[in-house]
């Protein structure tokens, strides 16, 4: 997962890349890439907004400063968006910020759960060296107890 400070420069990186190709009068089946990167950065700032949120360090303190920062990057990314459905409507044909918002939501969701899978890995594995570790210092202490018996 990607930090939030790169997630929004991909998002501007992307906004940008589409408002060209639309200056330009490309087709939105053109915009695949950009379209990705702005649908997975998007995605990043959801589950990592959604996983920070659960988490007890943001339960603890800092509050208001989170819930502060979280607004400001939210109001960053509308932006980009009413940047983009700005120059859909003014140079993109008729539907095609609607199409657009779509596919978006569409690689949204696909990244997401692709995150979402990840993380879920990373959390088994996590728990899986645990109990590793766990049972391999129970037969250490086990070999060591018996060993103390034995010299009795």
């Amino acid at each position: 997962m990607i930090d939030p400070i790169t997630a929004f420069s991909a998002i501007s990186a992307a906004t940008g890349a589409i408002s060209s190709a639309i200056n330009a009068g490309k087709d939105i089946s053109s915009l695949g890439g950009p379209i990705a990167r702005y649908a997975k950065a998007e995605a990043e700032l959801q589950v990592g907004a959604k996983q920070k949120r659960n988490s007890i360090f943001s339960k603890i303190g800092g509050v208001e400063e989170n819930a502060i920062n979280d607004f400001f990057k939210k109001e960053e990314v509308a932006q980009a968006r009413a940047k983009l459905r700005e120059m859909f409507m003014l140079y993109g044909k008729q539907g095609q910020w609607e199409r657009l918002q779509a596919e978006i939501a569409r690689q949204r969701k696909l990244q997401m759960e692709a995150i979402e899978e990840e993380t879920r890995k990373k959390a088994r594995n996590q728990s899986i060296i645990l109990v590793g570790v766990i049972s391999l210092s129970g037969l250490i202490g086990g070999y060591y107890y018996i060993s103390y018996l034995m010299s009795i």
